[in-house]
Order: structure tokens, then sequence, then C-alpha cells
């Protein structure tokens, strides 16, 4: 068993600042005296001025406490103002980190004030590096506030994006690249009832709630090693489970037990004697590129590849060019449902597509749909294909002779928006389009012509987030597959592997039988009526727990099927995730289906999300609350999810789980029903 401090509650905070200090805490059922003034409630942190040389000295002088581990994440860079340096916080490695501020437990309100400045991703320039996370612990309970690559503030219970109005479709809003003040705001009638305000620059941005956190049996008090615990403190860094960190910080202001939100922080500043309000110039050059000049060439990545020796190997390598389906390199999942060589469908194939040439056939699966009449067949053969592909022809069907042998695969996962990371999208919607989340698309009026896509015995390989991962890449978003505009879709004994939104539907009617998908975050999205009939849905491990259902308002994206649009139902499903989350905190294990997607398809804010469980086997590793919020507008609340008939071992701790009423179950049980036809290949 690792060694664990313990965070003590009294005592006195050593090294005050200049007179600037914190005031002694010592256990006590009453409210500690305090007198008023700056010198007594209120900590300032000025970086350099404990120590110009030991970040550590530097902090623990302020009262602030390092962790066992990383202290490499918090480094001391020149600045300009006050003759002192400026704080960075640098967990892009990969590791968790934060510092802590002990608090009595007694406080009834706590304000933190900072002025801060981050950087966007330069592989990435869409993506911003979360610029905060902090969270007030009293007790059990927790009010968290933290910035993530989303470009959006979280909170212990919802979130907000960073738009001029807080929505998808609002203008973005770049907070990393400029200083800016931030300014924290914890009010604690109880420690039950405690909320979080956060302010940029003087405005309200978000506002949240507390909730109470089940810390495991072992943990009795903050470990210093985690960084996490039970205790009354205030912690500050990068320390979510989804480390992507980066910020300067010119001050930490902490003010106790103190209402300052009628005085400028150019006047708190007075008060102390400092400046607060100004921008430093720093010498910190920030992020710099990591991204290899290439992608890999081939399916196995190999280690000069990712600036590793020559020896490395891939973590998910692939074997002679087939996947094993009874311990999946990706997840080291058994593969359910998908059947093991399997027949190849008797049909008019139009076109034959062999890596190898083979008997004249295309060596490549986009010039065969690039030769082939609309309505048209493509056989497959076995084989690894690495190709990006963009389908507008109507009437395609893609049959494969064996998913473990037949693998579409690439590494797209390249921006910080879902339409930049397309493995294979199919798009039959008019000609120019926009299909950007968020951006306003008028819904035809119906389908051209053959407006259907097929899939037979197929496995679509996005590995752009693996390999993103391994050179230091923060995106994770892999689409394997893409539906647009696709009026019917016939999709039988495929495999889908990719992590963040793996299957991205945003309009059409799909019928998905026999077929694995596989994911960790919003990894089945959009606004498509899918049916999953006698699917294997597999997530990965993921530390702030996996989301299965991103639903977008519901849309068959035309106006002449639009009675069918029914979103994600799944039919006599296996449910599954990895063992990993079976152990974490419920909260952060598997997620069913969260609030609505605004901005995923193209039906504007009035349809809801649709997501429907039936006769599945559900494991453990599911949360006891199966839905989740997209943000604080976006509800669970306001979705459509129901639940019937679940078996399996985690079939009985789902709460909250609204059944089918009698008329819901008499359409979803009846899959024609739900999609509006008869499905068949």
């Amino acid at each position: 068993m690792k060694k664990t401090k313990k965070l003590v509650l009294g005592g006195v905070l050593a090294g005050l600042l200049a007179g600037v200090g914190f005031v002694s805490c010592k256990e006590s059922s009453s409210q500690p005296s305090r007198d008023m003034t700056p010198s007594a409630s209120w900590n300032l942190y000025i970086p350099g001025k404990g120590s110009k040389k030991d970040v550590v000295a530097d902090l623990e002088k302020s009262g602030w406490r390092l962790s066992d581990n990383y202290k490499e994440h918090f480094t001391l860079v020149d600045g300009s103002i006050n003759k002192k340096k400026v704080l960075k916080i640098n967990t892009l490695d990969g590791k968790n980190d934060a510092i802590a501020l002990p608090l009595s437990g007694n406080e009834k309100k706590v304000t933190l004030i900072f002025r801060a400045q981050g950087a966007v991703d330069p592989d990435n320039p869409q993506t911003p590096y979360g610029i905060f996370f902090a969270y007030l612990q009293n007790g059990a309970y927790q009010s968290m506030l933290r910035h993530n690559a989303s470009n959006q503030i979280k909170g212990s219970k919802s979130m907000v994006r960073l738009t001029s109005d807080g929505t998808s479709k609002g203008t973005k809003l770049n907070i990393v690249s400029d200083w800016h003040e931030y300014r924290f705001v914890w009010d604690i009638e109880s420690p039950e009832a405690m909320t979080a305000q956060c302010y940029i620059d003087g405005k309200l941005f978000h506002s949240d709630t507390c909730k109470k956190v089940n810390f495991a049996d072992t943990m009795t008090e903050l470990s210093w090693e985690t960084m996490e615990g039970p205790g009354n403190y205030l912690e500050f860094g990068e320390n979510d489970g989804s480390t992507n960190g980066f910020g300067r910080y010119a001050y930490l202001l902490t003010i106790l037990d103190e209402d300052v939100s009628d005085i400028s922080t150019e006047d708190l500043g007075k008060k102390l004697g400092v400046d607060l309000t100004s921008d430093p110039v720093t010498s910190d050059p920030g992020p710099t590129s990591r991204r290899p000049a290439k992608k890999p060439a081939e399916i196995n990545i190999r280690g000069e590849e990712i600036g590793r020796d020559a020896d490395w190997e891939d973590p998910c390598t692939i074997e002679n060019g087939t996947l094993n389906l009874d311990e999946l390199q990706t997840s080291w999942a058994k593969v359910e449902k998908v059947m093991r060589n399997p027949a190849t469908p008797d049909m008019n194939f139009a076109a034959v597509v062999d890596a190898t040439g083979a008997d004249g056939a295309y060596k490549t699966i986009a010039e065969a749909i690039e030769k082939v009449p609309s309505n048209s067949a493509i056989k497959i053969m076995p084989g690894t294909y690495q190709e990006k592909l963009l389908i507008t022809k109507p009437g395609i069907s893609l049959i494969g002779t064996d998913p473990a042998k037949t693998i579409i695969y690439g590494y797209e996962a390249d921006t910080g928006g879902i339409n930049g990371n397309l493995l294979v999208e199919v798009n039959l919607l008019p000609q120019g389009t926009n299909t950007e989340p968020g951006a306003a698309a008028a819904i035809p009026e119906e389908p051209v012509e053959n407006c259907y896509f097929n899939a037979v015995n197929l496995t679509f390989y996005n590995k752009g987030a693996e390999w993103n991962k391994l050179w230091g890449g923060s995106e994770r978003r892999s689409i394997a597959l893409a539906l647009k505009g696709v009026d019917k879709s016939y999709i039988d004994n495929c495999v889908f592997l990719g992590q963040q939104d793996t299957l991205y539907f945003r309009s059409g009617r799909v019928y998905m039988k026999n077929s694995y998908v596989e994911g960790d975050v919003d990894y089945i999205c959009g606004g498509a009526t899918v049916v999953f009939d006698n699917c294997h849905i597999f997530s990965l491990k993921y530390n702030n727990g996996a989301i299965i259902v991103a639903a977008a308002g519901a849309d068959t994206g035309y106006k002449s099927t639009a009675q069918y649009a029914n979103g994600y139902v799944f039919k006599d499903c296996i449910i599954e995730g990895h063992e990993a989350l079976e152990d974490n905190p419920d909260g952060k294990q598997v997620t069913l289906a969260r609030g609505t997607w605004v901005g995923g398809s193209a039906t504007g804010d009035t349809n809801v999300g649709k997501t429907v469980y039936l006769n599945c086997q559900i494991s453990k590793a599911v949360n006891t609350s199966p839905w989740k919020d997209w943000d604080s507008v976006n509800t669970a609340e306001k979705a459509f999810f129901r639940i019937q008939n679940m078996t399996g071992d985690g079939a009985d701790i789902i709460e909250h789980a609204e059944e089918l009423t009698s008329d819901e179950f008499k359409l979803y049980s009846n899959i024609e029903a739900v999609l509006g036809f008869a499905p068949e290949l």
C-alpha cells in the first residue's frame, strides 16, 4: 500500500506573504472568529515571492500544498508584473496533478480570483487546452468548475458551452489565448447545498450545484498521491481524468467568508498593494507541435512514426491483417453477435475490390465506387484498405467477405470538429447542404432515387485517436462511419472501432443487425432513426466514465419520412463495458445516453433526442442513473429515454428508468413500424 499524507484541517498555514495571510483554522464545531481585513482572511499567492527557483517551496509558503508526485507539472517562468514570476501548470504528459489549500470546513463563502492565459493545441488550433480545474471539497460534498478541450465549463452537475449565447450555435469564445480574469465563488449554506459560480472578466458564465462523492472505502482523508478524497480543501490544477491542462497564472487570491462581489479586482489590488489587473509578459513559449510529419503508412503503427524506438510495438497490433474477434486487439473484448466466417450474400456485383489487384479487381474501394453506377453492389475481398471515403453516389452496397479479415481503416482524428474526423462518410443530402453541428440547414422534401447505403461483413476502424494518444495529440473524435441523409441503410455483421463519436448518424433511417460497436464517449451520436438489432455495444475504459448515445433532435433527413423520427432503439443487444469501468465510482461508469445534442441534426431545437433500450442484456458497468445531462439547458429530463425488459448483472441496479407505455411498446417492439420500411438487403 502506498503511503499517503493526511490533510490537516487544523493548524497554521505556513508562509504568509508580506503580511497577507491565511487565518489559522482549528478543528471546531463552531465558526472561528475572523478579522475581516486583508491581513487576516485573504490569501494572496504571487508566484516567485516565496522562492524564485523552487516552485514547491514557493507554493507551500503561501499555504498551497502539492502532491507527492509529478512536481514537474508546476514551474515558475519569468513575468513582468510585481517584479515576480508567473506560475505555469502543464499536464500535457497525461498525468493528473493539482494543488490544494486546506480549509476548516466552517466556511460559508469561498472566493478564488486569478488572472490566467492558456493555449490552444498547436496541432489542432480549434482545440483549447483546459485552463482551469477547481473544486471545493466540504467533507464528502464537492462543487466543481472546470474548463476542457471542448471549450466548455463543466460543473459537478451541468455544463455550458463557451459561446456568445451559451449554445452550440453561438460564436465560439476563445478564452485561452489571451489573459483574462477569473472569479469563482462558492456559497456554502450547508455542504449538501453548496453552489459554485464562474465569472470571466466580470461576466457570469456558469452556475452549478454540488454532488456527494462516493470515495473508495479505503479513503478517509485527502490522498496527496492522487489529490482526491474527503476533507475540507480547495483544489486547483488538472485532476479530472481527461488531462489536457495548460495555463499560466499571474496570482491566486483566495478570500474567505467575505462577499467581495461588488468590489472590482482593481480595488482589491489596491487593498493589497499589488497589481491584479495588468497582463504579464512572460518568456514562456507555450506548447510546441509534437505531431509527426506523416500519418502511419500501415494498419500497425511503427515506433519511428511516433518518435519511439524502432523495436516499439503497437499495442493494437493486428497479426496477418486479421482481427481476433475472440480477444479484440483494441479492447480485449470478446466480440459477440458477429458471425465468424460468414457466407457472402448472393448478389449481382458490379465490381470487385482486392488490394492485390488479382484477376483485374480494383485495388481501392474509392476507385470502384467512382466507376460503378448508382444502385450497385461492390464485393470487397479480404485485405486491409487504408482509405478515407466520401460517398455521395446513392445506392452503394459494400459487401465484404469476413469482418475479421476485411478492414477499412485510417487515422482520421485531425480537428476539433466532428466533420473533420470521418473515416467513411456517406452523404446523400442535396449538394452544398451544411452539416456542421449547429448550422441551420433546410430539410429536403423527399430523398433522391436509390437513396440508400448498405454494408455487410466489414470492419470500419478509425485509429486516429489511438495514434494521437501515442504521440501526444489531444483530438479524440474518431468517426468510423458517418451517415447523412441516407434514407434507408442496411448494415449486417459489421465491426465499428473508434473512441469518441465512433458512429455519427446525423439523419436518415438505419437498420443494423449482428454488429459490434466500440467507443468511449458519445460513440453513437446524431439524429437518425436507428434500430440496433441483436448487436454488441462495448464501452472502452475511460476514467470519467463512458457515454454510449448522444442523440440529436430526431431527424430522418426528409419531410416525407419525418413521421419515422423515432431515435435510437437497442433491441436484444448486449450492453457491456470494460471491466475497469465496473470498479469506477457510480457516475463514472457507463451512461446509456444523455440530453439532446442540439445542433447534431437539422431539426432545430424543438425535436428531442430519443433513446430506447428493449430486451437488452446489461453489464454491471452501467451507472445506477443511466441518463446524463448534456449541459444545464439540454438536460436528460427534456429528452426521451425508455428502458424495458432488461437482463444481466446491471439490470437490477438501474434507477430512475422510465418504461415504455403500452402504445410506445407497440411501436418500439416493431422494427418495421420504427423505421417505416421492412429491412432487407
